[in-house]
């Protein structure tokens, strides 16, 4: 085998032991099919080795492929280390941060950050994915630098940072016959609500379940939803324009009243057990990144006191 002193290749190799597939190393690096055919080809001309093989149980590892796994993790931490280094000044950077999320921290984060980010580093740019089933992975390889989700459980390899605590309310139309009611308990909440078809925002790759429906968890009696969404955005001109109810996050309830959706009202939910945490999650690999950090520590600040 050959040397491997190439960082791009190395990337590459450290994407493909991950992936096993030379298709989606080349999308974890922002490659185009046939630039990740050709860093393939030149992976296994450097190595002498195919690296990847078809079985008929599909693509597979070649043991030598295999054997490099630990030896390239720890190269690439160790060249991040070198490259992370040097001093990192917001005010002239250029960068380009690569973050994953729903459209719920789309709606919630970012309208925060965006006026100081545009005054305290001018030429920095966010690309923004969508979280999905492998969010993860592209942390893990550094197809991504942060993303935002609640509070599941993450591998311990993952580090994050809650920004804030959440809860949930009810919007409804205004009018809707259901905000002439007083709730002074939950019991009494759920005996209501449960009479109304809702709206439920189903969580990225979730299937339609209980665990997407806030208010089945907390005990109401209801029918499947009338509407699923894979997302939060278009639910207040749903519910604007019908009796349809919905649980949706309080932060995001307070965007939709300052925002142009219609009229719908805000119920609160009595004595709600149904809160999270929102947080940012990095992988190890970014741990000593000083942009991360600073992006990181920038959008903190930014909820500190909400």
């Amino acid at each position: 085998a050959g040397e491997l002193t190439d960082l791009n290749l190395m990337r590459f190799l450290d994407a493909l032991i991950r992936t096993q597939s030379v298709t989606r190393s080349g999308e974890h690096l922002g490659l185009s099919q046939p630039a990740a055919s050709r860093t393939m080809s030149k992976l296994r001309a450097t190595l002498n080795d195919p690296l990847l093989v078809r079985t008929s149980q599909g693509y597979v590892l070649t043991p030598l492929a295999q054997s490099l796994a630990i030896a390239v993790s720890k190269a690439l931490a160790a060249a991040s280390d070198v490259f992370s280094s040097a001093k990192f000044d917001p005010a002239t950077s250029t960068r380009t941060y690569r973050m994953a999320t729903t459209d719920y921290g789309a709606h919630v984060v970012f309208p925060e950050i965006a006026p100081a980010l545009e005054s305290i580093s001018p030429n920095i740019h966010l690309l923004i994915s969508a979280w999905k089933s492998d969010t993860l992975n592209d942390l893990e390889t550094g197809a991504i630098d942060l993303a935002l989700y609640a509070d599941d459980q993450i591998p311990g390899d993952f580090h994050f940072i809650d920004i804030f605590r959440e809860t949930y309310v009810l919007i409804v139309k205004s009018g809707h016959p259901i905000t002439n009611q007083s709730f002074d308990s939950l019991s009494y909440f759920l005996s209501v609500v449960s009479k109304y078809k809702h709206v439920v925002a189903r969580y990225p790759n979730s299937h339609i379940d209980s665990g997407d429906d806030v208010l089945a968890r907390l005990g109401a009696k209801m029918s499947n939803p009338r509407i699923s969404l894979p997302y939060f955005g278009v639910a207040p001109m749903i519910v604007a324009e019908s009796n349809l109810i919905m649980a949706v996050p309080s932060r995001l309830a307070k965007h939709y009243a300052n925002a142009s959706y219609g009229q719908v009202e805000t119920i609160p939910i009595p004595t709600n057990t149904e809160d999270f945490a929102y947080r940012l999650i990095w992988h190890e690999r970014a741990h000593r990144d000083p942009g991360v950090q600073w992006l990181k520590n920038h959008i903190k600040q930014a909820f500190s006191s909400r």
